[in-house]
């Protein structure tokens, strides 16, 4: 058995530009949040909850996403979400959710042809998890 269901699947805007970096194994990693608003009327009148959301990518898709995105960037995600436990620099324990970016969409009107330009061939899900599940080093 491979375990249980986690997909997460979310649109959204990016709230900044992404930050990437190298791990000390040289891995790429980048870091950015989406906002997604939610719509719903109450007493006649449309609401708006915007919810803030963090993602990760590694590797080739980490490349591909600090070169591709910025802030405002319109996308539609494919992921799982993960948790990260950590010291602080305090010495105390602390945890973070995040969600790991498995593929990334383009949905801004200007990039209609070819919207799946940052998966490749080489990425695979096992890969990823490798990755992630040996080689994190760096504390959301």
């Amino acid at each position: 058995m491979s375990g249980n269901t986690n997909i997460v699947l979310m649109e959204g805007r990016l709230t900044r530009d992404p930050s990437f970096s190298k791990t000390k194994n040289n891995k790429s990693i980048c870091k950015f949040s989406l906002a997604n608003n939610r719509y719903y009327y109450s007493e006649n009148k449309l609401n708006n909850d915007v919810s803030f959301f963090n993602f990760v990518s590694w590797g080739s898709l980490a490349e591909r996403s600090a070169s591709k995105l910025h802030k405002g960037s319109h996308v539609f995600i494919t992921g799982e979400i993960r948790e990260n436990s950590y010291i602080s620099k305090t010495g105390d324990k602390k945890n973070s959710i995040y969600i790991l970016a498995l593929d990334i969409k383009f949905l801004d009107k200007t990039n209609t042809i070819n919207t799946n330009i940052l998966t490749s061939k080489s990425f695979s899900k096992n890969n990823i998890n490798d990755s992630i599940e040996d080689k994190l080093e760096i504390n959301f």
